[in-house]
């Protein structure tokens, strides 16, 4: 009985579910995953914050491999824009873009790339 309730729980826990906030240096990160998708919203800025950039949405899992832990991939469907986030081993995240330009100000471009440490 202990053995099938032992089971039981490592199944259940095994559902990855999980909500976090990230930061990094001019930039702050939101992510809840469940169930092979992922809500985030990402906003980060250039040292001097004279723009900005703000996304938010849904990310679809990928396979991982040996590295990350987890990883997502989102795509705008109006644009070329994709982002992958990847949680990493020691638990922060980091976070690719490309052509997600439109969701900056013109000198934030690129500012949403890097590594988000847990908040």
């Amino acid at each position: 009985m202990k053995k099938i309730i032992s089971i039981l729980f490592i199944v259940s826990s095994s559902t990855f579910a999980y909500a976090g906030e990230y930061v990094k240096p001019n930039g702050s990160l939101s992510l809840s995953a469940k169930n092979g998708f992922a809500d985030f919203s990402i906003n980060a800025s250039r040292g001097d914050a004279s723009g900005v950039c703000n996304m938010e949405g849904v990310a679809e899992s990928v396979g991982a491999r040996a590295e990350p832990r987890n990883r997502w991939v989102y795509s705008d469907s109006s644009s070329a824009c994709v982002a992958v986030i990847s949680e990493l081993k020691d638990g922060s995240v980091n976070v690719v873009t490309r052509s997600c330009d439109d969701y900056c100000g013109v000198s934030a471009a690129g500012s949403m790339d890097g590594k988000y440490k847990k908040k």
